[in-house]
């Protein structure tokens, strides 16, 4: 008998398929069983061991024992007359099928459970969603009735995004859809269930509101009607708490207590002051500086003819946060204004989520991070989804250096704000902090499928590529975006300053030139400007700058201060004089001279700069303290091997000055290598790295990045003519 047939006469194959089919049935059991009994995870790992381990077992058992009416005997020892493999065989097979039918049953009701679980979520989370479209105005022509409308619209939005566990779409994403899509498709565009459509008429004293809620699949009217009242601001909010019930209903939100509060309340009592709220708060959309001239108008007014109408005071406090955001005010213009505003509206009601948010916001401006924490928080438990308060604070945690935060909080931002550019731009910004810079290009591309003329597109992309030290690529999304604005002094400024760092000294002053025209005392502009300076030899001329920058006390622009205290500090490392420079960073960074030094995003740069004047001013103990808190604070909270101008190279300014050289050399061949690039020219030059520059890997880097730079270089002029804007010498001379 050949040893196939003697394993087949054995029943060898057969226990082989029944010991697969069982192990296989009880490996789906214990992955049921994990989950739901909350078993360690090690235990699924374990039961798979024990049955791999099992199957030889089970087959020199099957090998070398027989079952015989007698029991369990050796093979051997078994007389082939008397055997029963035969019968035993028939039992193993129906044993397989048996076993089988469970595993196939099993199999099917856990697919058919499981998906019947996900389709449930899925169908829940999205009957609970809404995109209100904006409504039609068919009032009289009067110059007011399109931002009446559009008023309406704006505070039934926001009442909506309030109240139970409804997922509503922000105004922004409902504006720029367009106009020609069916209801399916926007629902398919935004993800939402249902479709809220409405008119709204105003005349003399009377208001009507037509609304209809569209089953967004099917295209189905769930619900419709006609609301005529008498035009008072009382009625107006009756209206849309009517309206905001009846979507709860049809949309089977339950409301809470705080829900029927907030559906209560009435914010003011005047409609004057309320139609002027609604136009100040439609002008800021705006974002002119006129239009935020006009807006901050009309809140006053309507805070003078309502006090305790706490919403037109949270309206003023972020027109002028949206001002200084644009730098169209300075930092102390803002707090002026906005803190009594803020002040005023949290008296009036302590609940109202937005108050809390601009609260966060100025103290994050005025450099209180931890208030700026709770306050950001507080917002986001009163005011639950609202896509404004997490873009707020999506922002905040990316300025304060912890993007990889940061991208879950704008994630859920773009949920009911799916169409939003700002989101779409900081959340990319937000992931190239994070180490992808190549989904800042992603989130460039949405951009401008949304909006193709948006600057917020072209900016993503110089962004990314300039992160990801492709000056080449960047430099025509750097012409399109100063097209797009030609009076941005910044864009001007730093395209002026990356022609220096590719070494197109022809090109420099045509853009500094243009910059200092549009914005001669711009902090980012001075800083720009005194960058090439120094390099020109113009030592004395840039610190005179820096200097009149400090005493001015200008706003601090992608770290213009670091750059003009950088120069003072130079100035006094040459006199040997350091009480000057001492005082301007404790006047900047007074955290830096803490007995425990305070070290943060926007001031890492800073403290290794300062850590060199230590040293140099006979202070190695001071200085010491700040590169160890430096150290630290980038391990804790940078991504490993991420460099770029969010902090730049500090860590390598920080672990030379530590006498740590080899360390230093390494991770800057690492920045390069990961496309580091921004800033080299200045970073190299910098007095914090003097201990690395008579190094061969020093020099060996350097001679990397000019050889680059030329590369780069050649490829810029290489570009074909892009307008107007292209001030390349071979293209204007």
């Amino acid at each position: 008998m050949s040893l196939f047939d003697e394993l087949k006469r054995r029943n060898v194959f057969k226990v082989a398929v029944a010991y697969i089919i069982v192990a296989w049935l009880l490996l789906q059991i214990s992955d049921t069983l994990v989950p739901a009994l909350r078993l360690p995870e090690w235990f699924l790992s374990g039961v798979a061991f024990l049955l791999i381990v099992g199957f030889p077992v089970a087959i020199i058992l099957a090998w070398a024992f027989e079952l015989t009416p007698e029991g369990l005997k050796k093979e051997g020892e078994v007389d082939r007359s008397r055997s029963i493999t035969r019968e035993t065989g028939k039992k193993l097979n129906l044993g397989i099928i048996v076993v089988l039918a469970v595993a196939v049953v099993f199999l099917f009701g856990k697919i058919w459970l499981g998906s019947e679980k996900i389709s449930t979520v899925i169908t829940l989370a999205k009957d609970k969603s809404i995109a209100v479209l904006p409504f039609e105005n068919r009032s009289a022509d009067e110059e007011d009735a399109e931002f009446f409308a559009a008023g309406v619209h704006d505070e039934l939005l926001t009442l909506l995004s309030k109240i139970g566990d409804l997922k509503v779409i922000s105004r922004t994403s409902v504006e720029r859809l367009d106009q020609d899509l069916s209801i399916p498709d926007i629902g398919t565009l935004l993800g939402v269930a249902t479709v809220l459509e409405g008119q709204v008429q105003r005349a003399g004293d009377r208001l009507r509101i037509n609304v209809q809620l569209i089953n967004a699949t099917e295209e189905d009217h769930l619900w419709a009607t006609t609301y005529d009242r008498e035009l008072t601001a009382s009625n107006i909010f009756d209206v849309q708490s009517d309206i905001a019930r009846t979507i709860a209903n049809e949309l089977h939100v339950q409301l809470s207590t705080k829900d029927d509060t907030l559906l209560n309340a009435v914010p003011t009592n005047n409609i004057d002051a309320l139609q002027r709220y609604m136009l100040g708060r439609q002008l800021i959309e705006r974002s002119s500086f006129e239009a935020f001239q006009q807006a901050t108008q009309y809140l006053s007014e309507a805070t003078e003819l309502d006090s305790n109408y706490a919403e037109a005071w949270v309206g003023i406090a972020y027109a002028n946060n949206r001002m200084y955001q644009t730098g169209l005010i300075g930092l102390q213009e803002y707090v002026t204004v906005a803190a009594p505003s803020i002040e005023r509206a949290l008296k009036i009601n302590i609940s109202l989520p937005e108050a809390h948010a601009e609260l966060a916001a100025l103290q994050w401006q005025s450099g209180d991070i931890e208030a700026a924490e709770a306050s950001f928080r507080t917002a986001l438990d009163l005011g639950r989804g609202n896509s404004q308060s997490l873009y707020a604070y999506g922002n905040y945690l990316r300025f304060t250096g912890r993007p990889q935060e940061a991208v879950p909080v704008l994630k859920r931002a773009l949920e009911s704000n799916p169409l939003s550019v700002d989101i779409l731009f900081e959340l990319g910004k937000a992931e190239m902090y994070s180490g992808q810079p190549e989904q800042f290009i992603v989130r460039a591309e949405n951009i401008l499928e949304i909006d193709p003329s948006s600057a917020h597109g072209y900016v993503a992309y110089l962004q990314a590529y300039d992160w990801m030290g492709q000056f080449d690529l960047m430099w025509p999304w750097y012409v399109k975006a100063i097209a797009s604005d030609p009076e941005d002094f910044e864009l001007w400024a730093h395209l002026g300053l990356y022609s220096f760092y590719v070494g197109a000294a022809e090109w420099v002053d045509r853009h500094l030139d243009r910059a200092l025209e549009l914005g001669p005392q711009e902090p980012a502009v001075l800083r720009c400007y005194v960058s090439v300076l120094r390099h020109r030899d113009q030592f004395d001329t840039a610190v005179g700058i820096a200097r009149s920058a400090l005493e001015a006390g200008l706003d601090d622009r992608w770290q213009s201060n670091q750059i003009f205290l950088r120069l003072v500090r130079d100035d006094a490392l040459r006199r040997g004089d350091f009480e000057d420079a001492r005082f301007w960073y404790s006047d900047r960074h007074p955290e830096l001279f803490l007995d425990a030094p305070k070290i943060t995003v926007g001031n890492v740069n800073a403290a290794a700069d300062l850590a060199l004047l230590l040293q140099r001013a006979g202070e190695p103990a001071a200085a010491s303290a700040i590169i160890d808190a430096g150290l630290d604070w980038i391990q804790r909270t940078q991504p490993e091997g991420v460099h770029g101008y969010l902090i730049n190279i500090a860590d390598v300014e920080l672990l030379a000055l530590h006498g740590q050289r080899k360390t230093a050399l390494d991770r800057l061949q690492q920045a390069v290598d990961g496309g580091w690039k921004s800033h080299w020219r200045s970073d190299f030059s910098n007095e914090t790295l003097a201990s690395l520059k008579n190094e061969p890997k020093f020099k060996q880097i350097t001679a990397q990045l000019e050889k680059d730079m030329a590369t780069q270089l050649e490829a810029i002029r290489a570009l074909p003519n892009m307008g107007e804007f292209d001030l390349r010498s071979a293209k204007s001379d």
